[in-house]
C-alpha cells in the first residue's frame, strides 16, 4: 500500500515547515533560550501544520544530538516519535476522547516519569471537543505538570476553549498557508515525484486548498491518479469551474450577446460544480478586478500567474467601478440565494 503525499512528505523538521515562519520562530527561540513552557495551545485552520509542528517541537525536546535546536531525524528518540512508536510523546484525539473518563486515566499517567526521553510530551488535537467535565478534570494538572511534562493542545476553533485552559498556555496561532506557498510546495513534491505539472493546473489546486497544505497534497495526489496533472484534469477532479473559466464569464457578461455567460454557467453545474462554489469563485475573480481597477498597482500582490495578471490590467479597461461593485452585489445576492436551496437552473437564468 502506498503512502498518501501529505503524509509522505509531512515536515520532519522545523525549516521543512511551510509558511508559519512566525510560529516557527516562536519555538525556536524558547526551545534555544531554554524557556519552554509547560502547556502550549496551537490553533488554526485545518491542514495547516498544527499537528506536524507539535511532532517536531517534541523531537527537538528530546532528541540526543540535536543540530542547532533542529531534531537530527537519526536517533533513537527521533525515530521513535516520528514512527509514532514513543511511549514517551502521546498524540490523543479530541474529538473521540473527549470525556472525563478519559482524561483522569491520563491523569494517572501523567505522574509517571518519562521512559526514554527527557520530556513526556502529550499533544492533544481538537482538544475544543472535550466535554466540560473533562476541561475541569484537566485544569489542575495543566496548571502544575511535573517539570518533565509539556502539553501540546491543538484547535481549529480556540474560542471553544474556555478562558481557563487558555490562560495556563502559551497561545501560538497559526496561519493559513498562502497560495504562493502552497504552490511552491506541490511543484518541490512534483519534482520528487518525478512528476509533470503544469504551472496553470498547480496554481488551482493552491488556489482550491484553501490555506491547507494537506488538502492541496490530496488533491495533488487525486489528480496523479487520473493522468497528467494538467488543468483540464484539475477541472474534472473539481467538478468544473477553473480561475480561466471564470475569468472568460467575466469577458462575456460584458458582451451584447451574453448568451454564451448562460451557457457557461449551466456547463459548469452540469459538470458537477456547485453552485455556492460557482458564486464563491466567481466572487473571488471580481473582487480581483476591483481592486485592480481601484488600485492598479495592487496587481502584482494578488498571489497570481502573469496571466491572470494580464487578464485584469486587461479587463479593467471596459468595466468602470461603478459596474463592478453592481457586479459583486449581484453575486453576493445570488450566493444568498444559493445557499438557501434555490434550484440550479433557476440561478443559472438569474445570472443571465
Amino acid at each position: 500500500m502506498s503512502v498518501s503525499l501529505y503524509r509522505k512528505y509531512r515536515p520532519q523538521d522545523f525549516q521543512s515547515v511551510c509558511g508559519q515562519k512566525a510560529a516557527v520562530k516562536i519555538i525556536l527561540n524558547s526551545i534555544s533560550k531554554s524557556k519552554v513552557g509547560h502547556a502550549y495551545l496551537f490553533s488554526g485552520s485545518r491542514g495547516c501544520g498544527k499537528t506536524s509542528v507539535a511532532r517536531i517541537f517534541a523531537k527537538a525536546l528530546n532528541c540526543l544530538d540535536p543540530q542547532n535546536f533542529e531534531p537530527c531525524g537519526k536517533c533513537k528518540n527521533c525515530l521513535e516519535i516520528t514512527a509514532a512508536k514513543s511511549l514517551d510523546v502521546v498524540e490523543i484525539d479530541g474529538a473521540s476522547n473527549n470525556g472525563v473518563d478519559e482524561i483522569r486515566e491520563l491523569k494517572t499517567r501523567v505522574a509517571l516519569a518519562p521512559f526514554s526521553s527527557r520530556y513526556k510530551v502529550y499533544i492533544i488535537d481538537e482538544v475544543h471537543m472535550l466535554s466540560t467535565a473533562a476541561f475541569n478534570a484537566l485544569l489542575k494538572t495543566l496548571e502544575e505538570p511535573p517539570e518533565y511534562v509539556i502539553f501540546i493542545l491543538a484547535t481549529t476553533e480556540p474560542h471553544k476553549v474556555p478562558v481557563t485552559i487558555r490562560s495556563r498556555c502559551q497561545h501560538i496561532p497559526f496561519h493559513s498557508i498562502s497560495p504562493e506557498d502552497i504552490f511552491k510546495r506541490l511543484k518541490e513534491v512534483c519534482n520528487l515525484e518525478n512528476v509533470n505539472a503544469d504551472n496553470d493546473a498547480l496554481w488551482e489546486i493552491a488556489r482550491q486548498a484553501d490555506g491547507a497544505l494537506r488538502d492541496a497534497l490530496s488533491l495533488l495526489e487525486q489528480v496523479i491518479a487520473a493522468g497528467d496533472v494538467n488543468l483540464k484534469n484539475v477541472e474534472d477532479m473539481l467538478g468544473a469551474g477553473s480561475r480561466p473559466e471564470f475569468e472568460r464569464y467575466i469577458t462575456q457578461l460584458r458582451s451584447t450577446d451574453i448568451s454564451n455567460a448562460y451557457t457557461g454557467i449551466k456547463k459548469m453545474l452540469d459538470a458537477g460544480a456547485t453552485p455556492s462554489r460557482i458564486f464563491e469563485e466567481l466572487f473571488a475573480v471580481s473582487r480581483d478586478l476591483w481592486l485592480s481597477a481601484r488600485f492598479p498597482d495592487m496587481i502584482n500582490a494578488l498571489g497570481m500567474t502573469e496571466q491572470e495578471c494580464d487578464f485584469l490590467r486587461e479587463e479593467i479597461k471596459a468595466w468602470p467601478i461603478p459596474k463592478i461593485r453592481k457586479l459583486l452585489k449581484s453575486i453576493i445576492k445570488s450566493l444568498s440565494l444559493a445557499k438557501s436551496g434555490m434550484r440550479q437552473d433557476i440561478l443559472a437564468g438569474l445570472r443571465a
